[in-house]
Parts: C-alpha cells; sequence; structure tokens
C-alpha cells in the first residue's frame, strides 16, 4: 500500500497519476479534489513549492475520480511534480499551506519518455473477464490478458515478456505477474477486487543491462537499454455501484463515451451535472461539436448554434409529434481547462469534462483535423448521420429525415 500519489502510466507528452482518497466520502457527496503540478527543475528538487520557479499551476480543483492524466508535457528533463489536495475555494495555492498537499509516494518526480523509447513500446494488451473459467478462490474471478507478438528492430533478441498488473484504486501500484512468459496470452486467477485491475506488458530480450524495478516508481521504463511497458489495458473486473447500470436502449452510443468520470456530463455551462442516462434518454439527434475558444471560425460558428439549440428546443416542446428532440455536446479541443471553462461558459448545451480521457478519445474517433467540427449521430444507436455538419444550413427538418 502506498500512501501518496502513484504513477500509473506515461509516454512521450503525457503522465497519467492516482492517488488515495482524502477525507470522509459518499456516493451522494463525493469528494472533490485539486491537483497541481510543476516541472522539476533540477536533480536534487524535492517538490517543495517554495515560490518563484517552484510555483505549482493547477490543472483541476473539481476531480472527483483518483485518477487523472496530464498532457501536452514538454522541456522538463528533470521530470514533473505532482500534489493533490482536497478541494478548497482557491484555485491556486494561496489558501493552502503546501503541508496540506499530498505528494508522490515515491518521493521522486515522474518521468515522460523520450520519443525513441516511446516508439519502441508494444502496444497495449487486451484484457477481458473470462466466465467460464473457474478460479480456485471464492467469490474470485479470472482474467484472460492477450497481447500481440513483439515485432520491434530487435525481435531476434526475443526471449519473452514480462506482465505486471495493479488494482485499480489510488494505494496500489504495479507488481509483477510474470518475469518472462514464452506465449502471448495468459489467465490470471484469484482476482477478487471490486474495483477491478490493469494490466502491462514488455518485451524481455537478450542482453538486457541498467534495468531496475525501482525505477518504475517515476517512469514506465526500468532503465538501461530495456524497453518500457506498454500502456495498461482497460480496467476488468470492477463492480458497478448500485443504481449505475442502464436499461436504456441506446447502449451503442454510451459506448462512445466510455470511461466517463462518475458517468456525468457536464451541463448548465459547467456549473451543473448529468448523468448519460438521462442526458440522452428520449432523444433523437446528438451532436458532437468540436470546437475552440481559441479559433475564431469556432467562436463565429457558436452564437449560430446556439440559435438552433434554443430553437429545437422549443419547437419540440410545442409540437413533439411533428419533430425531432435534440442535445448538442461539446467536445472541447482547447489548450487548458481556463480556455475550457471561459468557453463553455457561454453554451446552453452538455460538455464532457475537459480533464476526462473521454474527451481526446471522441475527438480521435471524429478524426477531428480542424474545428469546428459537427458530427450529427442517430441518438438511439449512435450511427454517424454527418460526420461534419459545419457549412451546411442547420436545418432541423433535414437532420430530423435521417430518423424515424
Amino acid at each position: 500500500m502506498n500512501e501518496g500519489i502513484i504513477l500509473v502510466d506515461a509516454d512521450d507528452a503525457s503522465i497519467t497519476v492516482t492517488w488515495p482518497s482524502i477525507g470522509k466520502t459518499s456516493s451522494s457527496s463525493p469528494t472533490k479534489y485539486s491537483l497541481q503540478y510543476r516541472p522539476s527543475t533540477s536533480a536534487t528538487d524535492n517538490g517543495i513549492d517554495s515560490g518563484g520557479s517552484l510555483l505549482y499551476t493547477s490543472l483541476s480543483t473539481e476531480l472527483t475520480n483518483t485518477t487523472a492524466r496530464k498532457r501536452n508535457l514538454t522541456g522538463a528533463g528533470h521530470g514533473f511534480w505532482f500534489r493533490v489536495s482536497a478541494t478548497t475555494k482557491s484555485k491556486t495555492r494561496v489558501d493552502k499551506s503546501s503541508l496540506e498537499y499530498v505528494g508522490h509516494a515515491c518521493h521522486r518526480s515522474f518521468q515522460v519518455l523520450t520519443m525513441m523509447e516511446q516508439s519502441r513500446r508494444m502496444q497495449a494488451p487486451v484484457a477481458r473477464i473470462d466466465p467460464s473459467a473457474v478460479s480456485p478462490t471464492p467469490d474470485s474471478y479470472v482474467a484472460h490478458v492477450s497481447w500481440a507478438p513483439y515485432e520491434g528492430d530487435e525481435e531476434e533478441l526475443l526471449m519473452g515478456y514480462k506482465l505486471q498488473m495493479r488494482e485499480n484504486t489510488g494505494n496500489v501500484g504495479w507488481s509483477t505477474v510474470a518475469q518472462c512468459l514464452s506465449g502471448t496470452e495468459v489467465r490470471k486467477k484469484n482476482l477478487t477486487s471490486k474495483f477491478g485491475y490493469m494490466f502491462r506488458v514488455r518485451p524481455v530480450l537478450r542482453g538486457e543491462t541498467g534495468g531496475s524495478e525501482s525505477n518504475l516508481d517515476m517512469t514506465v521504463s526500468e532503465g538501461g537499454n530495456v524497453i518500457p511497458f506498454s500502456s495498461a489495458t482497460d480496467v476488468v473486473g470492477a463492480k458497478k455501484e448500485r443504481g449505475s447500470s442502464s436499461s436504456s436502449s441506446n447502449t451503442e452510443l454510451l459506448k462512445l463515451f466510455k470511461k466517463l468520470p462518475d458517468n456525468n456530463l457536464l451541463a448548465k455551462g459547467g456549473i451543473d451535472k448529468i448523468s448519460l442516462s438521462k442526458a440522452f434518454a428520449n432523444v433523437d439527434l446528438v451532436f458532437l461539436y468540436a470546437s475552440a475558444h481559441w479559433c475564431p471560425p469556432c467562436r463565429k460558428y457558436t452564437p449560430g448554434l446556439i440559435k438552433f439549440y434554443h430553437d429545437a428546443k422549443k419547437f419540440y416542446a410545442s409540437d413533439p409529434k411533428r419533430t425531432k428532440s435534440v442535445e448538442i455536446v461539446f467536445v472541447s479541443a482547447d489548450h487548458d481547462m481556463s480556455m475550457f471553462k471561459n468557453y463553455y461558459a457561454t453554451m446552453p448545451w452538455l460538455a464532457v469534462p475537459f480533464d476526462a480521457d473521454t474527451r481526446e478519445r471522441l475527438l480521435s474517433w471524429m478524426k477531428v483535423t480542424g474545428v469546428p467540427r459537427l458530427m450529427v449521430l442517430d441518438g438511439k444507436s449512435g450511427k454517424v448521420l454527418e460526420s461534419n455538419a459545419v457549412g451546411r444550413a442547420l436545418d432541423l427538418s433535414r437532420f430530423s429525415k435521417y430518423v424515424k
């Protein structure tokens, strides 16, 4: 068990961290966390905030999950420091002593990978619960983990694969399942955690030198000439909280929002939240709006979209039999939380939280290469009806013809 922030994953431009729950929490009133970070300035930097270049920057003050990912990390040869606390009214450190923050469990800065290290990583394994396998331990389950064979430049040196796992909770780090597996799949028995597990893998090559598992506290590479571990699998085995399942017919649509924190979208410009199942209940047309405050064409397009949204809501309320219900979800392409908040405050529809992995996954799934982009989906099936409605008239009658 660890008391502090733990490194979950890192690549050449991002770091994912997790931490233990702080204070008392409940499903009706979850704790909100304030997460901050700063670059490490030297090899002797111990993570203390003493002003100047050692001043921390706020990433979010409204996190309800105990896991977060910081992207766009560049230019810090000595790594990065993170710290977390229960949120106060301040978005900075002004009304908090540094003693109130929880720092790194390993007391070392976290490192991103070099571009070369990133290019050598294997793809993430795939994990699933195997209901047909019998686990010896009562009330336990079995995970089937598989991965594609290593195909790097040193393939002829391959001896096997090293597999690690971690329980998906904030005070448990990575542990080794097997040092050198000959195959590309394994069944892990006796799993009991209600939080689920994740797995990662790396090739074991003949002639490895200079590596140490102690380095995995601060990065995903053991060091030396050892190839870094892959990214982690999705979490498997986690039990849903009572009442969190949905019997909605729009299952395929909801899959697009996989890993959305607490299954909630933002609403009312960010001052409220709404569950996924409620957000899309009885919605015929869903519009995914990829946009950014830094983009002048986006700021020009948004007022017209707001008018369309209000008109569509009004038409449906007055005569639901003759028109279709709509909902718009903002998928931000902004560069930071502040820009996202300022821009979303002007919008009347829903939004994917800026610090959720779901946001970048949606941008990738939408194949966003430029903004603004307005994707039209069937609210029941999730089928793409128009890949980009920008540049065409916002005509509700045209959109309505797509759905029965």
